[in-house]
């Protein structure tokens, strides 16, 4: 289940806990959790798991990241879907910073 997460929030709320309950299977939660909140989203039982988009796209190995509590690329959504394509054909996913 996606949770819109469009005032930008960094908290996990609990919308989607009556699908959680009502749903037997694997429940997976996505929309703009961070580590912390995905943590706790999994960890009060609120989700089996937790996906995350965006920040895979601009974070090479973020499980590592996460594990290590190293600093996260912030997303530039000007760079998806070859957008900055249109002014410099080197911009997009591979621009980001690698993690060492």
């Amino acid at each position: 289940m996606i949770e819109s997460r469009v005032d930008g929030r960094r908290r996990v709320s609990q919308r989607l806990l009556p699908f959680r309950e009502a749903f037997w299977g694997t429940f997976i939660a996505s929309g703009g959790y961070g580590w912390e909140e995905g943590d706790t989203a999994v960890g009060e039982g609120y989700a089996d798991l937790v996906a995350y988009g965006r920040p895979f796209l601009v974070n090479l190995y973020l499980p590592r990241r996460f594990e290590l509590g190293a600093p996260l690329n912030e997303c530039d959504a000007t760079t998806f879907y070859s957008a900055g394509a249109a002014t410099d054909p080197a911009v997009g996913y591979t621009c980001y910073p690698f993690f060492d």
